[in-house]
């Protein structure tokens, strides 16, 4: 994982073990606009009438009773405009009203004591009106020495939700400081969460990590809308009324993209077929609503959208419910916190649906619980996700490191029957011109001492086919048993010329006083008579066979090389990419007899003694390099 990646990674747990801070944003939002300033509240009473016409002026509309109501108004989604009636308490300095969510479309605010003074305000109109620039909408009031009333006309397509304060300027001044503050600290944590999830997607680029950075990317700015952060902070380059259809329209794109999401999520778990088919129709229901905002039915898209994502949230607990996960997406993440996840998160994003409908009058701190919802939420499944994409990272490791092993297997399986055809067809290609001489010699009555010298050395051809096969077969043991000795390579040498046909009257030795190492006996014999009888085998007869010694340090130790020359025969020169391969034979080596493994062995046993095997040909020789250290460490 990149390191940046889990530096941001450990940043947000500890904002997740700090979980408070959600909860400080919440404290933080209600005690600057909404219950600190209750207590200093200038508001004696409040109370509403709804004017289902929408037609009726100020004049009408004082002269008509009212209901009180305490807390916020909430009427919900409707047709009608309310008026709301303030009484004010006496004051001898200015006081601020305060008027929040700041998505409401419009409020007209009446002074009796300046009857000229009417002043509308909401996102249909530009912040600058306000004598704060503040997330929500603020009015001046003049001082007056007794309790007077003002009246407030809110119409609007969204939810019909009022919060409304009045304080002392230097409170409200303080207040929107307040909120501002925690705003830009809920802002941070969502653009943190962003960075994130973008950076673990560029990593792990799954497809469920993308649905939901998708999911996060509308969020935050629906977050962002509903507190009133465009508007505040890009009102003097856009119009009014591009805030206002941009946040109506993210709350549509959220809703269906955080549907998309679970249904992708929840898919990995096994559920219920059916269950999750209508979860999805539903989240493309909430989807065409949007055709529906966009041709001007802007309230009853609104207002549908909100019940179909109380839709929704029945429907994916169901979904929930239903799934039965394989034992591979529990090790992800496990069922019962997936559950917890979504039944306590959903069930309090559905509680505050009720109050948005108007199904229920909710207190002033309810307005927040979407946002602060939407942030703990995000913050759940961000760790989730991230947790889940570690695990999964290192099942995939696990999982092609399993793969990796099967295919090495599989290549050495097949090495080993190439290997093994090869031997076969070596063997019996090199074993029947021998059984072939035997027979004939065995099958002939005349010159029996001349057969029996030729089936003799049939046989000893087969031998030693066999013994270098089995030479070959122990360098696949982890450690072949030594016994350093001194060796005499001139007294070496002289043995071994004896023994191999053909080379005693042409060697010509080139070496110095005293020629002699410390090393096996057995193996350093085994290496240097398949040099000598390569060089005899496939050189040409008429051409003498060279072994030149020389002391040579390498490795930090003193030590020998040993050069062994020859002209090529009709062999010719051999491939020096393939030389050393097991069962290489050159095309035209294939006459003389031999199993392909002499220079196989022979390098192999030269580095079993600390020692290489090199080929170094001249422009004339075919020559072989073998160092050995003088002292074996």
């Amino acid at each position: 994982m990149p390191i940046i990646l889990q530096y941001l990674y450990r940043t947000l747990l500890h904002l997740c073990k700090s979980m408070f801070v959600g909860v400080s944003i919440l404290a933080g939002l209600m005690s600057g606009p909404t219950f600190a300033a209750e207590n200093s509240s200038y508001i004696l009473e409040r109370a509403y009438w709804q004017d289902d016409s929408t037609l009726a002026d100020f004049d009408t509309a004082q002269k008509q009773i009212y209901r009180p109501y305490q807390g916020d108004l909430s009427r919900g989604y409707t047709d009608s405009a309310h008026w709301v009636r303030l009484r004010i308490a006496a004051s001898e300095r200015p006081l601020g009203l305060r008027i929040t969510p700041a998505w409401l479309d419009e409020v007209t605010v009446h002074d009796p004591l300046s009857p000229a003074f009417t002043v509308k305000v909401g996102d249909h109109h530009p912040v600058h009106k306000t004598i704060f620039r503040a997330l929500g909408h603020t009015i001046e009031l003049r001082p007056h020495n007794s309790p007077r009333d003002i009246w407030l006309r809110l119409e609007t397509t969204s939810t019909h939700r009022l919060h409304l304060e009045v304080q002392s300027t230097d409170e409200l001044a303080w207040s929107i400081t307040q909120e501002i503050f925690w705003a830009s600290v809920h802002s941070a944590i969502l653009l943190l969460m962003l960075v994130v999830l973008m950076s673990a997607w560029w990593v792990q680029r799954d497809r469920i990590l993308g649905a939901y950075l998708l999911r996060h990317i509308s969020f935050a700015y629906y977050g962002f809308a509903f507190l009133g952060m465009p508007n505040l902070l890009l009102s003097d380059w856009l119009p009014p009324a591009f805030f206002d259809n941009a946040f109506s329209i993210s709350v549509t794109t959220t809703i269906f993209l955080g549907a998309r999401f679970d249904s992708a999520f929840l898919s990995t778990y096994n559920p219920n077929p059916t269950l999750l088919k209508l979860f999805k129709a539903a989240s493309w229901l909430s989807l065409g609503l949007l055709v529906l905002f966009l041709m001007g039915y802007e309230r009853l898209a609104l207002q549908l959208t909100i019940h179909s994502l109380q839709i929704i949230i029945v429907l994916l607990l169901a979904v929930a419910w239903s799934c039965k996960p394989d034992a591979s997406v529990v090790q992800l993440i496990p069922r019962r916190v997936m559950l917890g996840y979504y039944f306590v998160l959903m069930g309090v994003l559905f509680f505050a649906l009720l109050g948005i409908v108007g199904w229920m009058q909710n207190e002033a701190w309810t307005l927040y619980i979407l946002i602060v919802h939407g942030m703990v939420t995000g913050l759940a499944m961000t760790v989730m996700l991230f947790l889940r994409g570690q695990r999964q990272t290192l099942e995939n490791q696990r999982t092609e490191w399993k793969l990796q092993k099967a295919q090495k297997d599989i290549q050495l399986e097949q090495q080993r029957r190439n290997e093994q055809s090869q031997f076969l067809n070596m063997l019996m290609h090199e074993l029947k011109t021998p059984l072939s001489v035997v027979s004939i010699a065995l099958g002939t009555r005349g010159n029996r001492a001349e057969n029996l010298a030729l089936a003799g050395q049939a046989v000893q051809e087969m031998k030693t086919i066999i013994e270098r096969c089995v030479q070959a077969d122990r360098m696949g043991e982890i450690d072949l048993k030594q016994t350093i000795e001194k060796i005499d390579l001139q007294q070496m040498i002289d043995q071994l010329s004896q023994v191999i046909p053909g080379l005693k009257d042409r060697l010509q030795l080139n070496f110095p006083t005293i020629a002699e190492l410390n090393s096996d006996r057995q193996l350093f014999q085994i290496v240097l008579s398949n040099l000598m009888d390569n060089a005899a085998r496939y050189s040409d007869p008429l051409t003498p066979i060279e072994i030149d010694l020389k002391p040579h340090r390498e490795q930090d130790q003193d030590g020998l090389s040993l050069f062994i020359s020859n002209t090529p025969g009709v062999a010719g020169w051999p491939d020096s990419e393939l030389l050393f391969n097991k069962f290489y034979r050159s095309s035209g080596a294939q006459r003389e007899s031999g199993s392909g493994l002499g220079l196989f062995l022979a390098q192999h046993l030269a580095k079993s003694l600390r020692g290489r095997l090199s080929y170094r040909p001249t422009h004339h020789l075919v020559q072989f390099e073998l160092w050995l250290p003088l002292n074996p460490i």
